[in-house]
């Protein structure tokens, strides 16, 4: 194949768009989280818009922006950050340690990664309860709150919509 270039790189140097397909993509906290299914380019400057992939049979597919990409190499994908969609299901805390329930939804900015809320399932007789992302204090294995739960102050009202 005959190259035509400007700049003076060499011939193999770049990543095949159409090999990154089915390839890992590995979120900041080294969890994978998904398989690409397309690479993005911008049409008018053909620079990296994104990637979209596969979470899974139960997840929802979804397009990634190259602010969130670390980068890309032959093996996939790393993020330099973990999906919130992720925090789905974690262990909610208090500032005191003890568990509030789990998280059942994430409300973004959006279509960002940013929170803009958690709703915790606190059981099956109990209310559900909303915090803020100012009411979280950090995000691992568990959400830790920086504020104590009471429970008395709590409306009654039944399940978050």
């Amino acid at each position: 194949m005959k190259e035509i270039r400007e700049t003076n790189k060499e011939f193999n140097s770049g990543i095949k768009v159409n090999e990154l397909k089915g390839k890992k993509v590995m979120a900041l906290n080294g969890k994978e989280v998904g398989k690409i299914t397309e690479v993005r380019l911008d049409p008018k400057t053909f620079v990296l818009d994104g990637i979209e992939m596969d979470r899974g049979f139960f997840a929802l597919d979804t397009f990634i922006g190259k602010n969130y990409i670390e980068s890309l190499s032959d093996e996939g994908a790393v993020l330099n950050m973990t999906p919130v969609t992720d925090y789905k299901g974690l262990h909610v805390m208090d500032s005191t340690g003890k568990e509030i329930g789990k998280v059942k939804e994430i409300r973004t900015e959006g279509s960002t990664n940013n929170i803009s809320a958690i709703v915790v399932g606190t059981g099956l007789l109990n209310n559900d309860v909303i915090f803020t992302k100012s009411d979280v204090k950090s995000v691992g294995d568990s959400i830790m709150l920086n504020k104590v739960f009471d429970e008395t102050a709590v409306k009654v009202g039944g399940q978050a919509k």
